[in-house]
């Protein structure tokens, strides 16, 4: 298996990106997913079923289907379901890349004529901080994120969050440095089986060794409150690219961008 860095920064921390689309629910969309399938298989060959409880006001929670079509080097992942439409990715070259693979999925979806109502666009970027020798995951934080430390006492744990509104866009950003003893990813974060990069497996490496790791969490959201275009859906996507990279960027030290850039 190859462990290509994720981005064209010299090192990159970037180790997994979504995508999503949360939708008015669907509830006839399995019988639209053979024609996605079809239409998508040259390049998301290996279909997985995997179940989630949808609780809805009113009933009884029920297990629904999830369909995930996985890119053959398993970089890439689409998963339909009742409530969202997402792309996760393990592979990034760059952003025009990864958006031109979503803009693949959202005009598969136009032709399919699904006519699902979009309520929500989410675009959420994971990178973890794995600190180079006698530097600690705080170092890569600017002075303002890095928090406290009482005397005569040693962080095993610190988490700082915040929410910036943007025209028509909210970013929030979480980080972790050091993340709580033993967690990999941000919590609640739901990761597909995807192939591993470079960095999250020097990342785990390390949580085995009981040595320290960071994460910084930067997912923006926007209302979107219509019925799917696929142009206009891409549209918003560029425009919260943008805004997760500079959120990302006002979070870095000098030396994550000594090391990463």
């Amino acid at each position: 298996m190859t462990t290509t860095a994720l981005g064209t920064w010299r090192q990159p921390p970037l180790v997994y990106v979504v995508a999503e689309l949360v939708i008015s629910p669907y509830y006839s969309l399995a019988g639209k997913v053979p024609g996605l399938q079809d239409r998508l298989r040259s390049s998301f060959p290996r279909t997985l079923e995997a179940k989630e409880i949808a609780i809805v006001e009113g009933t009884k929670p029920s297990a629904q289907t999830l369909w995930q079509f996985m890119s053959g080097d398993q970089r890439h992942a689409v998963q339909f379901g009742i409530r969202a439409i997402s792309l996760h990715a393990t592979g990034y070259l760059h952003s025009s890349d990864f958006l031109g693979r979503w803009a693949e999925v959202l005009n598969t979806i136009e032709q399919a004529e699904l006519g699902a109502y979009v309520e929500r666009a989410g675009l959420r970027y994971v990178d973890l901080i794995v600190p180079s020798d006698g530097n600690a995951p705080g170092d890569y934080l600017v002075n303002s994120l890095q928090g406290i430390v009482p005397d005569g006492a040693q962080c095993t744990g610190s988490m700082w969050a915040a929410a910036f509104q943007f025209d028509g866009s909210i970013v929030n950003l979480r980080a972790g440095a050091p993340s709580p003893q033993g967690m990999l990813l941000p919590p609640d974060f739901n990761a597909l089986p995807l192939a591993k990069p470079a960095v999250m497996m020097q990342a785990e490496a390390r949580l085995k060794a009981n040595q320290s790791i960071g994460f910084v969490d930067t997912d923006c959201i926007r209302e979107v409150g219509q019925v799917f275009e696929a142009d206009a859906l891409l549209a918003h996507y560029k425009s919260m690219q943008k805004l997760t990279s500079a959120t990302f960027k006002a979070a870095m030290s000098p030396l994550a961008q000594k090391e990463w850039m």
